[in-house]
């Protein structure tokens, strides 16, 4: 490498073309690709050396620890070398961070984070520059994003961003090796420390699969940690540097500095060498252009990749390569400035400033082309805080899942994509809610509740796949999102859950069974989000209103709707009004013994504060609710007040076709309310509640 001195942009970028043409050079000289050109590889990790041992370390430390997962999860060696050398190259982007952030003697502030971080973004963007695999870059991109969220952010084509395990063993290894080392602001923590922090944060930040596969190659292998352990003789002296080491450390820092500051102040941008080729595409240009970075590394700029137009109707598209920007820049060697309208899909346009510029060589030779993209219709910039009040807006606060709105966003894009393939991607959808919750919140408080809905969004997240999404519905209720999956593997996959719930500890309470009912609904052509939702909830309510811990699907509950249409009248509900009393009767068939079912319903009493009046053979009345002092029903059901007769009855008939004498056990009920109430809607909700709840218990096994 040639000396390093004060220069321009494009004498950096000058230089930075020509190491990369150098890396080129080698990977065709060898014969077989290489995951990075064996001298660059030599040089970035000699300069990490130089700048802070510790970190060179650090990175051995998470690679083992990388590949040793791997190797349990089933990968082969070359994946697994792949995950090695970006857990080496992770931390390459502070070769450009100055020392006075690096060795900070606390936790860096959101702004040096985000200063960091960049840094990090930049340094991903210099190793496609130097020809390393896609594999790398693309876990190095995604190294930084949390685990539950990618589910929650949107590609340019709409589907929701799929975190690959390559990112994610990366981010349990990091974290454990920080978290297990002494810092200057508090002491390393010890394995059994670091997992169960590294599990409490599972299903938000980290992968729980990945966090109990490192605690199962730590019993086995954790020994070959201490090949690379820290010095115990103190700080180690600073290594006298050699003119050509301190001309390349400088040299790497310009490169990482000036591609940090693209970074920094544009949402996109790209670097094309002298022969047209991509050196970079930088981690934004995909949110641009809806082209991957796998999609453009290694060939020849064209002109439809990123499609420009003007911003009014009355100038037409360029329609030659020489009449684009870049194709003018390339040919005049000037500097082009405009806003224009970026194409990132078929349907969504970007309002975008665009600068293109030359990179100059010796004698004005135009050496390659920068073209910096800056969106001006959102924010330019993603620090992270802002970051985090977007998730925020997104998330629910308690589970970490996405929330109601959100779920609901991102439920329109998946049926905007099942229409737009005509219905041939199937897409379904899991409602579940948790059985009797409110006893849980009376019986145990409020706290356990809580710790209830956390640990149940913990096993669902463990229990998915990547691609599915949760979210908190409402109180405990969930949805699971489920892309490209059939009904018949909807309904496996939620009594699959059902019996993981049923089996687990949740809660953290022994004496506490913790059961879910499920409903499961599949889109179909012009459903829209409410519709495809409200079919899964039907579904749930029968599977509540039908015993609970259950599964119901749409095709079973079409079934079940049809035989109640035909059962006779008397057995439908019936709702009459007289003299502004309203009455709401309907009959149950159960399957208990008469005696059962009254212990059932003194429980059921018993959970809503009811009085019983009166109690004879075969008949009870009871007392749900109280008036305040206007005799107006209120909004609540305690101010609902009803009075609830039920009468058993047990009768005996002969079925025509086999003869056989069939016992059937008949419960009775009949709400009559008390006070006034507004209309028979109002009236109607609330017995549709009660009776909801009284078949939950009569039925129930």
């Amino acid at each position: 490498m040639t000396p390093a001195m004060p220069t321009d942009t494009s004498g950096v970028l000058i230089r930075m073309l020509a190491v990369s043409e150098e890396a080129r050079r080698q990977q065709a000289m060898t014969g077989e690709r290489q995951i990075i050109p064996r001298a660059l590889m030599t040089l970035l990790l000699r300069t990490m050396k130089l700048q802070d041992p510790s970190s060179l370390l650090h990175g051995q430390r998470i690679a083992a620890i990388a590949s040793g997962v791997a190797k349990l999860l089933g990968w082969d060696d070359e994946q697994r070398r792949q995950l090695e050398i970006a857990a080496l190259l992770h931390d390459i982007g502070k070769l450009g961070v100055p020392e006075h952030i690096l060795k900070k003697p606390g936790k860096l502030s959101s702004e040096e984070y985000d200063f960091v971080l960049l840094h990090h973004h930049a340094a991903v963007n210099l190793l496609q520059a130097f020809h390393t695999d896609p594999a790398v870059v693309s876990m190095l991109t995604m190294l930084h994003h949390d685990f539950a969220t990618a589910g929650l952010q949107m590609e340019a084509t709409g589907q929701p961003v799929d975190l690959p395990l390559g990112p994610r063993i990366l981010a349990v290894a990091d974290a454990y090796d920080s978290l297990s080392t002494p810092k200057p602001y508090r002491r390393g923590m010890t394995h059994q420390e670091v997992i169960s922090l590294l599990e409490e944060k599972s299903g938000s930040r980290y992968d729980g699969n990945i966090v109990r596969t490192l605690n199962r190659w730590y019993e086995a292998e954790g020994d070959s940690l201490f090949r690379f352990a820290e010095s115990f003789t103190g700080a180690e002296q600073k290594q006298e540097l050699t003119d050509e080491q301190r001309n390349e450390a400088v040299v790497l820092a310009q490169f990482i500095n000036v591609l940090y500051q693209f970074q920094q102040l544009y949402d996109g941008y790209f670097v094309l060498d002298s022969n047209e080729n991509y050196a970079i595409w930088s981690d934004g240009m995909p949110g641009m252009t809806g082209l991957p970075i796998q999609s453009v590394l290694g060939r020849t700029w064209q002109p439809v990749d990123v499609q420009l137009s003007p911003l009014t109707e009355e100038q037409s598209p360029p329609e030659h390569r020489d009449e684009t920007m870049v194709g003018q820049v390339l040919k005049n060697g000037r500097a082009q400035f405009g806003s224009r309208l970026c194409r990132v899909s078929g349907t969504r346009h970007l309002k975008v400033d665009v600068y293109t510029m030359p990179i100059m060589g010796i004698g004005n030779r135009v050496q390659g082309v920068v073209q910096l993209l800056r969106n001006k219709s959102g924010v330019r910039r993603q620090s992270r805080e802002f970051v985090e009040l977007k998730l925020a807006a997104t998330r629910d606060p308690l589970t970490g899942v996405a929330n109601r709105g959100q779920l609901e966003t991102q439920l329109r894009h998946l049926l905007e994509d099942f229409h737009a393939n005509e219905g041939t991607r199937c897409l379904s959808t899991i409602f579940l809610d948790v059985d009797r919750f409110k006893r849980i919140n009376d019986t145990y408080g409020h706290q356990v509740g809580d710790q209830v809905l956390v640990d149940l969004t913990r096993l669902l997240q463990h229990e998915t796949y990547s691609a599915e999404i949760i979210g908190r519905y409402g109180g405990e209720e969930f949805v699971i999102l489920c892309p490209d999956t059939d009904i018949e593997a909807a309904i496996r996959r939620a009594e699959r859950l059902r019996h993981a719930i049923q089996k687990s500890s949740i809660g953290g309470i022994s004496t506490l069974n913790v059961t879910s009912s499920f409903g499961v609904s599949t889109a179909r052509l012009g459903d829209t989000v409410q519709t495809l939702l409200e079919r899964a909830d039907n579904c749930l309510y029968r599977a509540k209103e039908t015993g609970r811990n259950k599964t119901c699907w749409e095709t079973e509950v079409v079934a079940e709707e049809t035989v109640t249409a035909s059962l006779p009248q008397e057995e439908q509900a019936q709702l009459t009004e007289a003299n502004g009393v309203y009455d709401f009767r309907e009959r149950i068939e159960v399957n208990t013994s008469l005696e059962l079912t009254a212990m059932k319903l003194r429980a059921f009493i018993s959970e809503h504060g009811g009085i019983v009046l009166s109690q004879e053979q075969g008949t009870m009345k009871i007392r749900l609710g109280s008036l305040g002092i206007t005799r107006r029903w209120g909004s609540s059901p305690e101010r609902q007040p009803v009075d609830l007769s039920i009468s058993f009855e047990t009768t005996r008939t002969t079925n025509s076709n086999d003869g056989k004498a069939r016992t059937h056990r008949i419960v009775t009920v009949q709400f009559t309310s008390r006070g006034r109430v507004p209309d028979t809607e109002t009236f109607s909700v609330r017995c549709i509640a009660l009776m909801r709840e009284l078949r939950a218990y009569l039925l129930g096994s």
